[in-house]
Formats: structure tokens, sequence, C-alpha cells
């Protein structure tokens, strides 16, 4: 495995030239080839290094130099006027990839996104969760409210405070991926081609990226997660759960308006359809590599199961006790 990561070199600039022609030191460095090995998670690359550079072109002078000259000007047989480079140094990195949610709000996609954190720090994956509507609550003024009229797409002030919080969170994500990070998931709705061209931009060529769109059509089920949610969520804090339910399927209304599912087949995308109810089904496209494959097995797994179904836990106690 390893014997592939030395340094090597085209045939024609390693002895097997046509005759007479006869390279030079520098053209011998340009047709040195970097070569990788993707390992897992890791991509390993040997490249010479510069102290290696110059040991091989300085050898190669000095064999030029003592080397005896034909009537013809090439070298005697045997003799050649540069030498093959040494072992090169292997530089391993990690590969970091960024987890992209698309989808309306209520489709379960900060719970899929928290069981994603678990799942990948487990395997080992340094994971961290940037959510875009905890920014957004950052941004409200002392006296705003976000109600569903906020996220209207009239609503120039609510849209400027959630282009800053877009921002806002796309700069930690870079900043967290620049210091220590392996992989970063986007919480949002990402829910126009626009907005996804624009994170295509953002993290193309820097770091590997894969949206992960949630769907689901089962009202009885959207019904139910509505409510669970008006529970929990910090938008809806002391109001009452009917009034609260009421003013979120008027914010879905506004995002629905807007809403353009992935179609675009160039991109790296999960769909997940109906994932909740126990009956869905995945449409993966362009999906390759070690931690990807590893969120694909994961999602196969939730969407067998589901996500609102009762489920028995066991405990087991087994060996024998003196207690």
């Amino acid at each position: 495995m390893w014997e592939i990561l030395k340094s090597w070199r085209t045939p024609e600039s390693s002895g097997k030239s046509k005759e007479g022609d006869n390279l030079s030191p520098a053209e011998d460095r340009r047709n040195l080839r970097v070569q990788s090995v993707n390992f897992k998670d890791l991509n390993i690359t040997a490249e010479p290094s510069d102290d290696e550079l110059e040991e091989g072109t300085e050898a190669a002078h000095q064999a030029g130099a003592s080397s005896v000259p034909t009537s013809t000007g090439a070298a005697p047989p045997g003799r050649s006027t540069s030498l093959p480079l040494r072992a090169s140094r292997h530089r391993s990195e990690r590969s970091q990839l960024v987890i992209i949610m698309v989808g309306l709000p209520g489709r379960g996609k900060t719970f899929l996104c928290n069981k994603l954190v678990c799942y990948l720090s487990w395997l080992g994956h340094t994971t961290k969760l940037f959510n875009v509507g905890s920014y957004r609550r950052l941004q409200r003024g002392e006296h705003e409210v976000q109600d569903a009229a906020f996220f209207g797409r009239d609503n120039e002030k609510g849209r400027e405070t959630r282009q800053r919080a877009l921002y806002a969170a796309l700069e930690d994500l870079q900043d967290y991926l620049a210091a220590e990070g392996q992989v970063a998931i986007f919480d949002a709705t990402n829910t126009t081609e626009e907005r996804r061209r624009l994170l295509v931009q953002r993290f193309h060529g820097k770091y590997q990226y894969i949206f992960i769109e949630s769907i689901c059509t089962d009202q009885s089920v959207l019904e139910a997660n509505y409510r669970f949610k008006m529970r929990y969520s910090p938008d809806y804090v002391n109001m009452d759960e009917d009034k609260a339910v009421e003013d979120f399927r008027q914010r879905i209304k506004n995002y629905e308006e807007v809403y353009e599912p992935i179609t675009d087949r160039n991109l790296h995308y999960i769909k997940l359809i109906d994932m909740v109810t126990g009956r869905a089904h995945l449409d993966i496209n362009r999906i390759s590599g070690y931690i990807p494959g590893k969120i694909v097995f994961f999602l196969m797994q939730v969407c067998k199961a589901g996500m609102t179904q009762k489920r028995k836990i066991w405990l087991t106690r087994h060996g024998e006790s003196i207690y």
C-alpha cells in the first residue's frame, strides 16, 4: 500500500526517453508527479520536499559535468544526466465535510442534525451543528416579534435580519473548520435554488459538501410534529399552544411560496421522503467517500425505524449475582 506513495516520474523522464532526448534537471522536476491515497477520511499525499528537489538538481548537474561527451553530444551508455529523487515526504490530512440541510419547517431537520452529531462524534469525527435559527434569534431586537409575518417574502426588514443570521453562521462554520473541525452541519431551510447556489459557491473547492433534504407528505405526522415542536421552540415561549401552531402553519405557508425542492442532478445530495413515518425511501445522488457513506448507512436505519413510532427498550442483566 505504501509503495505507491513514493514519488515517481513519467516514462519520458525516467531514462526511457527517445534517443538523444535528454531532459534537463528543471524539466525532470516538472515531470515529477504528486500522488495521493484516500484511506477512510484521510487524504495522504506524497510530495518531494524542497531540500530533496535541490539535492536531486545539484546531483544531476554534477553527473552531467562529469560525463564524457561523445561525437553525437549524448552521454555514454549507462550514464544519465539526472538522478532519481529519494522517497517523498508524506502529508496526511483529514477530509472536511459540510452537511447542508434542506426542507420546510417541521420536517425533522434539527432532530436529524442532533442525531448525526452524536453518531459522527461517536465514530471519532469532530462534528458541530450550526443552526441558523439560533443566530436569527440573537439578531432579534428588544421589542421585535418574529412571528409568521416576519418570514414573509415581502418583509424587507425580516429578510435583512435573516441574511445577517445566515452570514454570521457561515463565518462561524468556516472559522470552526479552519481551526479544528472536521464535519460541520448547516441547519437551515435552504429552500431556494438561489440560496443553495450561494452555499455551493462558498464551499466549492474548500470542503466536501452534501445536501440532505427532508420531505414529509403525511399530514397526521406533520400535525403531531407541529404540536411537539411548540412545546420546546424558543420562538413560542409562553404562548398558547393552539395559537402557536396556527402561527407556525402560517410561517410554513410563507416558505412554501418560495420552496424549490432539489432537482439538480449535478449536486451531491440525499433526499429523505416521509422519513418520520417509517415508510420512507431515499434518493441518493452522487454520494461517495467514507463519511458520506457512513451517513447514508445511518439514515437508512433511521428511516427504517421511523421517528414518531414508540419503541420498547429492553435492559437485561445477565450472569450470576449474589445481590
